[in-house]
């Protein structure tokens, strides 16, 4: 699968800001939420180089939760193989964050595509590149490879550019390990029977009910022979 660094780097974008919102509600984050404050923004958009940081507002940290959960609910619909309700979602996401793509360079980088303005709020800025990078997977017919973790102590999102779309865990050194470390050790007690212990051989016959000792047996021992 052969994917732009523009896209690469909005879906993992994309990725990073759901798993904000699952760490949270999973309590896998040591903070209450990483996207809480203004703090919590600028740290974020510094992690994926944003342009214009210094414009962000108090607004932004409930703004950009909100479109969060919706991002979330695409990033569903998409894995559930439901593209229509994906795309429908996508393009209100778009439209309400004012995505208008034009070629940029700053910050050292080489020209590359931002999807809205500059002077737009920071969080729509931040969804509407996240909601781009999820179009165009959708739009290469690559929804699928958008997943959860298939561990059962995790809920986070990851995507899979596996060539056969074989990834299954968001992490194959933490929650993969895991998972194969606990079906080894099932197996392994599977594997043990309990030992089957036979009671004691009598080491000496058991003398005869006086029902088995015949008449002829009786007079023979009265006779003395």
């Amino acid at each position: 699968m052969g994917l732009g660094a523009d896209q690469l780097e909005a879906l993992a974008e994309c990725i990073d800001l759901v798993n904000t919102g699952r760490r949270s509600l999973a309590g896998l984050s040591d903070e209450a939420d990483e996207l809480a404050d203004v703090r919590g923004v600028m740290a974020f958009a510094r992690r994926f180089r944003v342009e214009n940081r210094s414009a962000v507002r108090a607004t932004d940290a409930p703004r950009l939760r909100e479109l969060r959960a919706r991002l979330d609910a695409i990033v569903v619909a998409c894995e559930a193989g439901r593209e229509e309700r994906a795309i429908r979602a996508l393009n209100t996401l778009l439209a309400e964050t004012g995505a208008v793509p034009r070629i940029v360079a700053h910050d050292g980088r080489p020209p590359h595509i931002h999807v809205s303005s500059a002077t737009a709020p920071l969080a729509d800025r931040i969804a509407a590149h996240s909601a781009m990078g999820l179009a165009e997977l959708i739009v290469a017919g690559e929804s699928s490879r958008v997943r959860t973790c298939a561990s059962p102590q995790c809920d986070l999102a990851f995507l899979d550019l596996s060539r056969n779309q074989s990834r299954r865990y968001c992490d194959s050194r933490t929650c993969g390990n895991r998972i194969h470390v606990a079906a080894y050790r099932s197996r392994q007690s599977a594997a043990v029977s309990p030992v089957e212990v036979s009671p004691p051989a009598a080491s000496r016959a058991a003398p005869a009910s006086p029902a088995e000792v015949s008449p002829a047996e009786v007079s023979r021992a009265a006779l003395g022979r």
